[in-house]
Order: structure tokens, then C-alpha cells, then sequence
């Protein structure tokens, strides 16, 4: 299943140190046969930790919410409008089931700290924040994507 092959391609580049957004989004475009492989590290550097690490939306959500819109454009014929509402439309539920599962969608408030501040890694390395929050939600963005793919993919 693209699901399973996304969540473990993600976990494997995020346990490599590259970050949730590069996880995610590298995960789903090797698991649904997206293309761009090459490219996705660079389009996400600053991603992770929430955009510029300022602790906004966490990086497994725009990792996923970017593999979307690669499948978008290869699925929704019609306008810049008709592809523009359709992601907003699926990518908008998928934050609302990852605020529902995980309480929030925000780095910040799943960490309970953000990245720009001066303790951030001790905390992070303190609470085994990479394998207690990070990964699941890695794992969890990586999966729905590929879910959500299949879905747009499944429609005539």
C-alpha cells in the first residue's frame, strides 16, 4: 500500500536527520511515484520546525500538504481556480484530522517550545522529542497524504 510505503520512506529520511517536511513530502513523492525526488530537500530546508523555525505549522503538515499539490496538478483538470479551491479543500481536512489526532497543527505547541529559542535542541534531546512527537506525526502526515492521493487518483 502507497500509505504504509509513504509513512516508512518518511520515517527512514526523517531518522537520516533531514526534517518533517522533507520527511514527508520526500516519503509520499517516492511512495505515489510523484516525481521531483531530486529537487525536495532543497525546496524544504526551511520548513521543518515550522517555516524558519518560528514554530507555526509543523513541517510533516506542509510536507504533506506540498505532495498534494504535486498530485493536484497531475489529477484536477480545469482552471488555476478549479486545482487552487480543490487542494485547499483536501489539504484544509487533512490539517483539521492532524489538529484532531495531535491536538494542534503548530510545531510550537506540539514540542512546547520553538526552535529560535536558545534551548531549543536541549529540551528536544531532553524529552525524546523526535521519537515521542516528531515521528508519529511524520509518520501520520506521510500516510493521510498518500491516503488523500489514492483518493484523487481514484476519481474519474
Amino acid at each position: 500500500m502507497p500509505e504504509t510505503e509513504a509513512a516508512d520512506l518518511a520515517q527512514a529520511r526523517f531518522l537520516e536527520h533531514f526534517n518533517c517536511a522533507q520527511s514527508t513530502l520526500w516519503g509520499v513523492a517516492e511512495a505515489c511515484a510523484l516525481g521531483c525526488a531530486e529537487c525536495i530537500p532543497g525546496i524544504a530546508w526551511a520548513l521543518g520546525g515550522g517555516v524558519g523555525h518560528t514554530g507555526r505549522v509543523c513541517g510533516a503538515v506542509t510536507g504533506a500538504a506540498m505532495a498534494i499539490g504535486l498530485a493536484i496538478d497531475e489529477t484536477i483538470a480545469g482552471s488555476v481556480w478549479d486545482r487552487k479551491n480543490e487542494a485547499n479543500r483536501v489539504v484544509g481536512d487533512l490539517v483539521r484530522r492532524f489538529e484532531a489526532e495531535f491536538g494542534s497543527a503548530d510545531c510550537a505547541a506540539l514540542l512546547g517550545f520553538a526552535w529560535h529559542e536558545p534551548d531549543a535542541m536541549d529540551r528536544y534531546l531532553a524529552v525524546g522529542a523526535k521519537e515521542a512527537t516528531c515521528l508519529p506525526c511524520v509518520r501520520w502526515a506521510a500516510t493521510e497524504a498518500a491516503r488523500t492521493i489514492d483518493t484523487l487518483r481514484a476519481v474519474p
